[in-house]
């Protein structure tokens, strides 16, 4: 009996140690197993790793069975390792708290710890519990922002444009390199003074308006800024301004400058410019005015001269003629026909001069119709022929059988450009012979006529300037020879009017040159008016 109840109070002993064992298990269990927080249990003397809890192996990436076989230095890296000699002796003190250190996991992985270690008994075993803390996120996320911060200053101060950087009340808290270089402060200079020593002074309110225009409500503003500098240079910053908040309060403005001073003086030259041009124009329209005004008194002075000095003209001419009809000796008859060959002259100036007059106004007109080329050009060789005859000049013509016998044209105008350069041609040919051809060249629908003499040439630098008004070869040939130079011109101008070209070129070989000029080939239609021709006979 005796040895019943001893044996019931050793189980009842035995079963209140298991229970307390399993307490311990269990507490053991919550306590290190389950904990959250990673930890390892390694003997102080070797520092190999006897235990890990769950979180452990999650953050190192090992088994249970594969971290006991690691000594906890292995954990470390390498470069950990080399770094801190003392790192066996820290790792075993009975309390410690120790790190960052870089630690290795089971793929290679780096990652950023933090240590807490305290003495524990384990089995009988002198052993450490370190707690570790996992800085890895926030480690990465300190060296993003590291990274982050050195790019943006990387950024503001090698920027080519002025960024700045003011409190709410305009005092200035950063600029960047290219305000220094623009301004010619130093950052120590300006940092903490009034942005308004920046600005020119007609323009601080700007600034004040900004701010006021974020504070109300404008996420940006745009504005024209002249700023001036150490030196007192003005330059011109296009600015853009931004305002700055820190949980939820404005504390700042941000503004970023780009420097057209360049591009504003260019403009102010412009706008110069653009006022001298204005003015020259003014002065234009007035010049102009006054010309035209000018033309109008000469083409009416014209006008009136020419009824003036035609009716005395005709006057003159009609009694010469009758003078001529009377009983005359010899040098009476010389005198009146020298009165007469003048008289002719100088209404033949005076036409010219007149012609000149209404083409340059623009006011000559055209009466086109159906006419002879062939009776045009013969009627100006009769009436031109007492001229060669009477310096015994071979004075012919030749008109090719391709040329049509009716045109459309003025036959008035065109029998005047015949005239000034057969004229012109007998003029300056003191011997030999004029000779005058029509064509009408193959394949193309033009009209052409050359006036050949053998007299005396145009020279290279007068034929750049030999149908321009008043213009002869040189001075001597209008001692010479006389006349206004004005037939050229006018024969020049007509041909142009009527669709054509004129010019000139010396006989090679000579001697004599050949005047020529194009006109239009245009060819009548039924019902097209006809020019009346002036009956004359010439030689073919």
């Amino acid at each position: 009996m005796e040895h019943s109840e001893q044996d019931r109070l050793q189980i009842e002993a035995l079963r209140e140690e298991v229970d307390s064992l399993r307490g311990q298990v269990e507490q053991h269990r919550l306590v290190f197993v389950k904990n959250p927080v990673p930890a390892v249990i390694y003997e102080s003397a070797t520092l190999r790793i006897v235990a890990a809890n769950e979180s452990a192996l999650a953050l190192y990436g090992y088994t249970q069975k594969q971290i006991c076989s690691l000594s906890l230095l292995e954990l470390f890296s390498p470069d950990e390792r080399r770094e801190h000699s003392d790192l066996i002796v820290e790792l075993r003190r009975p309390v410690n708290t120790i790190g960052p250190f870089v630690q290795r996991s089971a793929t290679a992985q780096d990652l950023v710890v933090s240590m807490i270690t305290f003495a524990y008994d384990y089995g009988g075993v002198d052993t450490r519990v370190v707690m570790v803390q996992d800085e890895t996120a926030r480690h990465l996320a300190e060296e993003e922002l590291k990274s982050s911060e050195e790019r943006f200053r990387e950024l503001f101060e090698n920027a080519n444009d002025v960024i700045f950087l003011h409190d709410l009340k305009g005092k200035i808290l950063a600029i960047n390199r290219a305000a220094e270089y623009i301004t010619g402060y130093a950052r120590t200079e300006v940092l903490g003074r009034s942005f308004d020593q920046l600005v020119a002074p007609e323009a601080r309110h700007q600034t004040h308006d900004s701010i006021r225009a974020h504070l109300g409500g404008s996420p940006t503003q745009h504005y024209e800024l002249p700023i001036v500098s150490k030196y007192g240079n003005r330059r011109f910053l296009e600015v853009s301004t931004r305002i700055l908040y820190r949980r939820g309060q404005p504390v700042a403005v941000q503004g970023i400058g780009r420097d057209i001073t360049d591009r504003k003086q260019a403009q102010q030259r412009l706008e110069e410019s653009a006022k001298e041009l204005q003015q020259k124009n003014e002065e234009l329209s007035t010049a102009l005015k006054m010309a035209r005004e000018a033309t109008q008194l000469k083409e009416q002075f014209l006008a009136n001269t020419s009824h003036e000095l035609r009716t005395p003209m005709n006057g003159i001419m009609g009694m010469v003629n009758l003078l001529l009809d009377t009983d005359l000796d010899d040098d009476q008859r010389e005198y009146a026909l020298a009165v007469n060959q003048c008289a002719n002259d100088l209404l033949t100036i005076i036409n010219d001069i007149l012609d000149v007059s209404q083409i340059e106004s623009g006011r000559i007109a055209f009466d086109e119709g159906v006419y002879s080329i062939a009776e045009s050009l013969r009627s100006v060789m009769k009436l031109l022929r007492l001229r060669a005859t009477a310096k015994n000049l071979s004075f012919t013509y030749e008109i090719a059988d391709s040329v049509p016998n009716r045109l459309i044209g003025d036959s008035v105008r065109v029998r005047q450009v015949f005239t000034n350069l057969i004229a012109n041609a007998i003029k300056f040919t003191p011997a030999g012979a004029v000779h005058v051809r029509l064509s009408a060249p193959a394949n193309e629908d033009l009209l052409r006529c050359e006036v050949v003499d053998t007299g005396i040439g145009v020279s290279d630098v007068a034929r750049e300037r030999i149908f321009d008004a008043f213009v002869q070869a040189d001075g001597t040939t209008r001692r010479r020879f006389g006349g206004t130079g004005l037939g050229l011109t006018i024969s020049k101008q007509l041909v142009e009017l009527m669709g054509g070209r004129i010019g000139t070129f010396n006989n090679d070989p000579g001697p004599g040159a050949t005047f020529w000029f194009e006109l239009p080939l245009r060819l009548p239609t039924a019902g097209s008016s006809v020019h009346p021709e002036p009956a004359s006979h010439g030689v073919r």
